[in-house]
């Protein structure tokens, strides 16, 4: 797959190659501007929102191009936040509110290939019905898969907050957790668990907890090798990996389906 980063930190030099045309785009814009950047600064961008944070040189006086952008919804200027409100995304024409600091894949090429597969290989054999999630795009799988119920935990405060907007009815379910001490909520086996994990994977105390929910199928997709195995070493004698799907742009996803041994 051909990277297309829909998010880019840089300072004036960076590599046209790997992000999508909407980056580019609103960088040549912002030059055209007076904006010089001679430090680091952020872009990120959905099809509807972006955000823009910079430090560096700038050559006009005045931003209220900017500041009229209504797609422009988070605006930080050396030192000063002129804008901060929740970024747009679509997946199946639902609306998806995200909070600009919080987790979504980096890459259009690698988030696309992966909704597909968890479609893919979820809802024909009706693994979707209900879903366990933890960390990372629990809210973009939820949109993508619709359960009819499911149970979400996370440890960053943004993804938490993120949920609560996105299903304020089921705020019950929704869980602000911390991973390494933390007690999961016991369901019945047929639930499927997606975990969507950072670098630091799952670690012990959560894999433990896992074990203990005794779920027929698990999800892990995860931007570390080293921490998968780290992790697989403790589910490995109640779990097999049944499947793997490698995504690579100018960073790899792995997507590891787990079944549990009878």
């Amino acid at each position: 797959m051909n990277p297309q980063r829909n998010s880019l930190t840089f300072s004036d030099i960076y590599d046209e190659n790997i992000v999508n045309d909407q980056i580019k785009q609103k960088i040549n814009f912002l030059k055209t501007k007076g904006f010089v950047f001679d430090k680091i600064c952020e872009i990120k961008c959905t099809n509807y929102t972006w955000l823009f944070k910079y430090e560096g040189t700038v050559l006009v006086n005045e931003f209220d191009f900017l500041l009229n952008d209504e797609t422009l919804v988070y605006l930080y200027i050396n030192g000063i936040t002129y804008k901060n409100n929740k970024m747009i995304d679509y997946i199946h024409d639902e609306r998806i509110y995200y909070d600009p600091q919080s987790f979504r894949q980096s890459d259009d090429s690698i988030k696309n290939e992966l909704y597909q597969i968890l479609k893919d290989n979820i809802i024909p054999y009706g693994f979707h019905n209900k879903i366990y999630f933890i960390g990372g795009e629990m809210v973009f799988f939820a949109k993508l898969l619709k359960p009819s119920c499911f149970i979400m935990n996370t440890d960053f405060q943004s993804i938490y907050n993120d949920a609560l907007s996105n299903f304020p009815e089921n705020v019950d379910n929704i869980h602000l957790i911390k991973y390494t001490f933390n007690k999961l909520t016991k369901v019945d086996k047929n639930y499927t668990l997606i975990a969507n994990t950072s670098r630091n994977g799952l670690d012990k105390n959560l894999c433990k907890e896992i074990l203990e929910l005794e779920l027929n199928r698990i999800i892990i997709i995860s931007c570390n090798k080293k921490s998968f195995i780290r992790d697989f070493n403790y589910l490995y004698n109640k779990y097999k990996i049944t499947k793997i799907f490698d995504l690579n742009t100018n960073y790899t996803v792995s997507v590891y389906f787990l079944d549990i041994i009878i």
